[in-house]
């Protein structure tokens, strides 16, 4: 048995996106804003659905170049483990709530 309260993809769900929420990319070390949603057709995946985000930098020094459009799916993962946080216009954070079960 898993020794976490939820799996992983359940708790995507519960990870709500808007237009002018906030991101932080610990990966690419960048932050920005989502601007646009939009919903692809895939012969495999049938709908697709990305974002598209306005990057802006937050430190000079930092040059690397980020995705104009990020998938909906993989975003929200990478909330939930933390890899990107989540701040939403009005003012939310995301916390994540797949912690271990005591």
């Amino acid at each position: 048995m898993s020794k976490f309260k939820k799996s992983l993809q359940s708790e995507t769900e519960g990870v709500k996106l808007t237009t002018g929420d906030m991101i932080i990319d610990h990966t690419l070390n960048s932050r920005g804003f989502l601007v646009r949603r939009k919903r692809y057709i895939d012969i495999i995946e049938d709908d697709i659905y990305v974002w598209e985000i306005n990057w802006f930098k937050h430190d000079e020094q930092i040059n690397n170049s980020c995705p104009a459009f990020l998938e909906e799916e993989g975003l929200r993962l990478s909330i939930v483990v933390g890899t990107v946080e989540l701040y939403n216009k009005d003012g939310g954070y995301y916390i994540p709530n797949y912690v271990f079960e005591e």
